[in-house]
């Protein structure tokens, strides 16, 4: 999936939902960083692929896969 068809998917999403990431693969991350409003950024050092995207609960769900 490229940037812009992914895009095009989260137009569809409420602009005010949460957004869970799923990484379906164990790898461990480069870094893990967290601001000071609690938000964290994880770099995985990996290509990885949206293999799944729906709604949990009401939130965004993205499940990602590891390109090999």
């Amino acid at each position: 999936m490229t940037v812009k068809e992914l895009k095009e998917q989260l137009e569809y999403y409420d602009d005010d939902a949460e957004v869970t990431f799923e990484v379906c693969d164990t790898f461990e991350p480069d870094s893990i960083t967290e601001d000071k409003w609690g938000n964290r950024y994880v770099y995985l050092g990996a290509k990885v692929k949206p293999c799944f995207i729906g709604t949990n609960l009401g939130n965004m769900y993205i499940q990602l896969d590891r390109v090999r």
